[in-house]
Parts: C-alpha cells; structure tokens; sequence
C-alpha cells in the first residue's frame, strides 16, 4: 500500500530494488532521509519530496563496494606513468559507493592516504597496508626483512582504524624467494597485534616462481583465519588455488574455517580457464573485486567494477549473486553491515543505480583470451551519503558498455 504523504529528502522511484541483505528483489521505492535510508516500500508519495529521480527500467541496490582497488593516485610518481586511479575514479563516479585500497600504501606512507585522500574524497575509502613499509612506491616492495616495519605498521592501523582495516601481503617474486611463509606470517603478526584483518593475493604473477604452489597450501591451513582474505581466486598463475586443473583441497579447508575468497579480477590476476574450472568444482568466491588501476581501467581487461560483475555472469555467476558479491559480502568481510552493504531503515543511504543491458557482449582477460556473455552491467547513478553523485563518460569511447561480440 501508498504510505502516508511524507518529507523525504530523496525518493527514487519505480524501479527493481534488490537487497541481498533483506532478500528484497521487488519493485519498490527507496526514500532517503537526513543521509539515511528512511523506507524500502512500494508507492511512497512523493507530492512533498524535495528530489525525486524516476528509476523506472533500472535496478537500484545497496552502494557497490569494491574489496580490491589501487585507488591512491600521486602516491607513487608524479608523473605520467602513474598507475593508480583516484579514490572518486574507482567509487562514485563509476557508480560505487565504497572502496577499499589493497596495500598501495605501507607503513610510512599512509599519511597521505589517512589524512588528505580518504578525508576529501566522495567515495568512501578505506586501505589495507601494504606489508612493505612503502607500498607500491617501492616495488618490488618485498626483497628482504627490512622492507617490513611491523611497529610503524601497527602504529598506523591504531591510529586510524576506520580507516586502514588490516594488511595486504602478496605471495610473489622476490619476497616469497627471499621470505617464504616468513612475509605472510609477518603480515598476521601486524594484524594479531593491531586488529584488523588481512589479506593475501595468491598466484606469482611476477616470477611463476615454483616455490609459490609449494607455500599456498600452509599458508591458506595455517597462517590465515577467520575473517582473513584470499584474493585473486580464480588466477591461472603458479601458487593460486588450482594445481594441475584441480582445486587444491586446503582452499575449502580455509573456507570452512571462516576465511574469505575474492575474485580480485585485476590485470593479469584473472584467467577464464582457470575460473570456470574453479567453478565447476563446486567453488564459488565470496566477492567480486576489480583490482583496477589507472591501465586497467582505460586499455583493459578491468575497466570497471560493473564490468568485473558482467565478467563473472559470463562465467555463470547470476546478477542477482553479483549484487551479493559487492554489496553485503563485502560489507560483512570489513565489519560494516551496520552502516553499508544494505538497504535497512537508518543504515548509510549508500545506494548504487545500474542498468542490466541485455546483449551479446565480449570479455576479456590480460592475455587476450575472451568470453561472451548475454548481459552486462551499466552504472547509471551512485547516490552517497543520500547525495546523487555523478558518473563520468566511461573508460571507453563509447562510455561504459563492454565491447560487443558481433
């Protein structure tokens, strides 16, 4: 039924409302309210509504939330080959609410990020240190034990923990040569003291480094716990969760023990061969991540958060499950389900407006390998705060579509 004619600040109208949270997926209007979400009903009169938007024909949703992103720009080069985006490139003006920075900075660095970025960006930004004291200022940015500060890092986390939520540890070349197990273990040291939780991309990407696929299985059995966070799940590389085609039976020995799995699409981190064999083992990651940076989101493969989500329905993966992966997974994994990741009355009005486009549509991975899928998914409006944001053009000259297939 209409509710009772009431003071909203914002409606938006008319359209399909999934929640994953509430398992809401119905035709229903979201009312905002002094930055909040105030009702989640059908047929909210609006004759005294300051704004309203028409979102007939498009989806709204919780805020996106992208667990994986490089989103500090100016932190490594100032210069024209930096690779990271800014915060408001990756979040709301891409039609993404939140965002999470693995690991561009370290210990000595996170000053720019706690105190200038995360403070005067839109997009609500939140970091993973990296377990290397400079970040990707220094890459590689694990050669020996002296790139590791472990008082600065916990310093850091405790001086802001709203903002830094734990440590990012990448098992790659040189440092998993030079360290092994001794990095991550590092890393859960840093967390174990500081709070927080931590996350480690899998797959020597850098090196394919044999020793990688000898180090993944403890590391997933007896270094990481519940709450921690793999990323780069469904990789092709030397040390990710396949070995010879199959999944490596540690991955759901972790799972059981409360640890998380996210795609972490990236540049090179993503291979469709290698996910669908994931999947068809029955082994489905907790969140879509993009890993984007400032390449991959203009050339290719990440673009965006939104293609990340199409990408994965390529695979088989539904919408209505990509929607859970970047909105209430992610929510939970940062400890936030009180403040995003949903739709509830008073919770943050965090809301993501997209466009479920049916189509023929290309994929495609760093190596050039591709996949085609039937929908994709466009950003049409992020609203933050209770605030309608505005989206740029798109990462392609055409806006934000993938390519079509034909």
């Amino acid at each position: 039924m209409p509710t009772e004619s009431t003071s909203y600040d914002l409606v938006i109208s008319g359209s399909r409302v999934i929640d994953p949270a509430n398992s809401i997926d119905a035709k229903l209007d979201v009312a905002v309210s002094n930055g909040k979400i105030s009702a989640v009903v059908a047929g909210i009169d609006t004759s005294t509504t300051k704004r309203v938007i028409d979102a007939s024909g498009f989806v709204v949703t919780p805020g996106l939330i992208d667990l994986h992103t490089h989103a500090v720009d100016g932190i490594r080069k100032p210069s024209n080959d930096e690779f990271m985006v800014s915060p408001d490139v990756a979040g709301v003006s891409a039609g993404v609410t939140t965002i999470l920075d693995a690991g561009s900075v370290g210990a000595l660095n996170a000053g720019a990020l706690i105190n200038f970025l995360a403070p005067h960006s839109t997009t609500r930004l939140m970091a993973l240190l990296n377990i290397g004291k400079m970040g990707v200022a220094n890459l590689p940015e694990v050669k020996t034990t002296d790139d590791i500060d472990h008082a600065s890092s916990v310093q850091a986390i405790q001086s802001a923990p709203n903002v830094i939520k734990g440590v990012k540890a990448r098992m790659v070349t040189p440092g998993i040569t030079a360290l092994g197990l001794d990095m991550p273990r590092a890393a859960k040291a840093i967390v174990d003291e500081a709070g927080g939780f931590m996350m480690v991309h899998v797959g020597d990407i850098a090196g394919q480094d044999p020793v990688a696929a000898d180090l993944t299985p403890t590391l997933l059995i007896d270094i990481l716990t519940a709450g921690d966070v793999v990323t780069h799940t469904l990789s092709g590389a030397v040390g990710a969760l396949l070995a010879n085609g199959s999944l490596i039976s540690q991955a759901q020995d972790a799972r059981d023990a409360g640890v998380y799995f996210d795609i972490g699409v990236g540049g090179g981190n993503f291979s469709f061969a290698a996910a669908q064999a994931v999947l068809d083992q029955g082994f489905v990651p907790d969140t879509i991540s993009s890993d984007i940076t400032a390449m991959s989101r203009h050339t290719g493969p990440v673009f965006s958060l939104t293609e990340c989500m199409g990408k994965v329905m390529s695979l088989g993966i539904s919408f209505e499950d990509a929607v859970r992966m970047t909105t209430s997974r992610p929510a939970e994994i940062l400890g936030m389900s009180d403040i995003i990741g949903s739709l509830s009355v008073g919770i943050a009005a965090d809301i993501s407006i997209l466009d479920l486009v049916e189509g023929d549509f290309l994929f495609q991975e760093a190596s050039g390998a591709t996949a085609t899928g039937s929908q994709a998914v466009k950003p049409v409006m992020a609203v933050r705060n209770g605030f309608p944001q505005p989206l740029d053009y798109g990462p392609r000259p055409w806006g934000w579509l993938p390519t079509q297939a034909s």
